[in-house]
This record gives structure tokens, sequence and C-alpha cells, in this order.
């Protein structure tokens, strides 16, 4: 009864402040669209009704509720610089995602601020945002996984066992450690490279790569891995192609 009133509560305050129509107001008649609203609302639920326990990453809340599912939840670093959303993969075993391609619906090609903040939706396309990755990754040692799915369906993977980006005055340099998996190393290229946008360029060709390959990433001269640019022209990864689907998550190592 709590639960469902607070859902009201959240319901009717979008409704009025944002003059969403009265056909968006009836979300629960759409399970589709509701499955969206209710991810984002128990992910927000500390503040609409009062609890505050929060953890640090999604291997940490896993850890704690064994049964938890794929879905959007509040992360709150122990920075204490505040909490934020961030879909977790439970399945696969506590991963925070902070990169999803799957069909093109999000633009990619954005600037250095918008990566800096995170842009798209959490249950579809989007990045993270570097500022959130950076305040993760410095809490402890941390793995990347990449997963990669080609147009045949054919499943591909990288990980990598020490992850990290640097601070914005290191311009989210990219850290990265030893390399296992099916995918072939793409990354180890791109280790202690700062991230380079449209409006920022930062990498170590006589052009602006990003301008170049409608995107933003750890650009050297320019790129062995690129899953960032025009979807329209695949996520790129030498050695693949036809990639239909990227995904970049991180969890604690060990």
């Amino acid at each position: 009864m709590v639960f469902r009133l607070c859902l009201c509560v959240v319901l009717v305050v979008a409704c009025g402040y944002a003059n969403i129509s009265g056909d968006y107001c009836q979300v629960l008649d759409n399970y589709d669209t509701f499955k969206t609203s209710m991810d984002n609302f128990l992910a927000s639920r500390d503040e609409t009704c009062g609890n505050t326990d929060r953890r640090s990453d999604c291997k940490s809340m896993l850890d704690e509720f064994p049964e938890a599912e794929d879905g959007v939840y509040r992360i709150n670093p122990t920075d204490g610089k505040g909490s934020f959303l961030a879909y977790c993969d439970m399945t696969g075993g506590g991963w925070l995602v902070f990169q999803r391609r799957l069909d093109g619906s999000e633009d990619f090609y954005r600037t250095w601020f918008e990566y800096m903040d995170g842009f798209g939706n959490l249950t579809r396309e989007f990045w993270l945002g570097n500022e959130k990755i950076h305040r993760v990754t410095k809490q402890k040692t941390y793995e990347l996984r990449i997963d990669l799915v080609n147009k045949s369906g054919n499943h591909f993977f990288a990980e990598y066992n020490n992850f990290h980006l640097g601070s914005m005055s290191e311009f989210y340099t990219l850290f990265i450690g030893k390399y296992s998996g099916t995918a072939g190393d793409k990354m180890l290229y791109h280790n202690n490279t700062r991230f380079s946008a449209k409006n920022l360029d930062l990498d170590a060709q006589s052009g602006n790569c990003a301008v170049t390959h409608k995107g933003a990433w750890w650009f050297k001269s320019c790129y062995n891995s690129h899953l960032n640019g025009l979807y329209s022209v695949r996520p790129r990864w030498f050695g693949l192609s036809g990639l239909k689907f990227s995904s970049m998550k991180i969890r604690p190592l060990n």
C-alpha cells in the first residue's frame, strides 16, 4: 500500500509539473512503458519514500540482495558527492553498465561535456557519464567487460582486469590492465589516452578524430576500437565486422 501510494505521488507530480498528457498518466495500462517508469521509480524511492540505504556499486547491492534483477538502481559512491541512477546487470554478476548501443536510437555524436554528464535512456541506449565512471572506479580496483554482438548473432567479449578513468582535470584519461576474451585486445592501444569529443580535440592525430569518425572516445591516431560512432556504420572493433550491439560495464575485481 505504501509502495502504491508513493508511486501515485510520483505520477501525479510528474503529470502536474511536466504537463504530461492524460494518456501518459494511464501508464499502468501499458506494461512496456510502465516497466521503464517503474525501474526509475524503484531507483529513486529513497528520495520519495524515505529509504536512504544506498550501495556504492551494483556488485555490493547484489551481494546483499542475491535475488536482485537486472534494472535501474540508485548508486551512491563513497566520495560523498551524491547518488545517481545506473543500470545494473545482475544476471551477469553485478556489473554496472556505462555504455550500450543496440539500435541507433540515441545520438552519440555529442560534446565533451555531454559525455561528462551522460545521456540517453538507461534501459535502451546510453552513456552513463565520464564523471560518474570516474567516481565509481576511484573507490577500488574495477574490471571492465565489453560485450559485442554481430549481425549474425555471434557473441564476443573483452575483459580487462584493471580499469579506471582519471578525473575531469585529467580529461578522463583511460587506464586499463591485462586483457582476456574472444574479441581481441583492441583497447590497450588506447591506454593512457585522454577522452576526446567534437568540441575538444585531445588526440594525437593532426586532425580531430572525433569529428572525422563522428563520435567521442579515447582517440589516439585514431583508433583500434570505437564504440561511440555513428550506428549506421556500426560500432568499430578492428578484426570484427557487422557489429550491431555493444555494452561496456564494470564491477569490483574479486
